[in-house]
């Protein structure tokens, strides 16, 4: 995997229309009074740097599609919240799970070799990065439930739920009660279409997405068997762009 001139020019322009997308959303925020998704902008800003930052800091070279899909995961939150994406396309949060499922997964494999030194310990490798891929996940749903009980957002999509089963609702010790078809729920005078379940479903649903990204991509790992490397080391002397 050499690093040449047309491979620079596609990264170089990927990066600067990322920012430019980050720079705009930013005057768009402002011009519509939007301060509080701010933060989510000017942090993008920082995102679509990491890739280059990446080869640069661990001296390795991304695969140019890698380095695309990079680029399209770190933008991804950003046109979800301050573009609604996440409320005018179903599916987008879902598929951003799964990319990052993937693309924490290609990192895993690849920490796993920096640190062993070793690059047929195939096995190794694709357990290290299903579990350094899952670890993030369970990371980025403790910044959601952070983020929702501290200040008071919204990360963890509620979902109405219209059937409990539970141990609550038994009619005696380890027996379990359930309550079918529901239908309204009030609460505090206000009458909500089924009950609220707080994030939980979303939530464990996240997971088993970026898990499921994680598990195909170290499968794809492992029977390549490294003859086609997402990420690779940097010889001495060769430049980085």
């Amino acid at each position: 995997m050499s690093i040449n001139n047309k491979d620079l020019k596609i990264e170089t322009f990927g990066i600067i229309l990322g920012e430019l997308l980050a720079l705009g959303t930013i005057a768009f925020l402002v011009a519509t009074e939007q301060y509080s998704r701010l933060p989510l902008a000017f942090g993008t800003l920082g995102l679509v740097l990491l890739p280059a930052m990446m080869e640069r800091l661990f001296r390795c070279k991304l695969y140019l599609p890698v380095y695309i899909f990079a680029l399209v995961y770190a933008v991804g939150p950003m046109m979800g919240q301050c573009w609604n994406f996440y409320y005018t396309i179903s599916w987008w949060d879902k598929l951003l799970h799964i990319c990052g499922g993937v693309m924490f997964a290609i990192v895993g494999a690849y920490f796993f070799e920096l640190l062993t030194k070793r690059k047929d310990h195939f096995v190794g490798a694709v357990i290290f990065a299903l579990c350094f891929s899952m670890a993030i996940a369970v990371l980025w749903e403790f910044v959601e439930f952070g983020a929702d009980r501290l200040l008071g957002m919204d990360m963890q999509d509620d979902m109405l739920v219209t059937h409990l089963t539970s141990y609550l609702l038994g009619e005696g010790i380890g027996v379990t009660g359930s309550i079918e078809n529901i239908q309204s729920v009030v609460v505090n005078g206000i009458t909500l279409p089924g009950y609220i379940d707080i994030g939980l479903t979303d939530s464990m649903l996240d997971m088993m997405l970026e898990s499921m990204g994680a598990l195909v991509t170290c499968l794809l790992i492992l029977l390549d068997k490294g003859k086609h490397p997402l990420i690779q080391n940097c010889q001495v002397g060769q430049q980085i762009p």
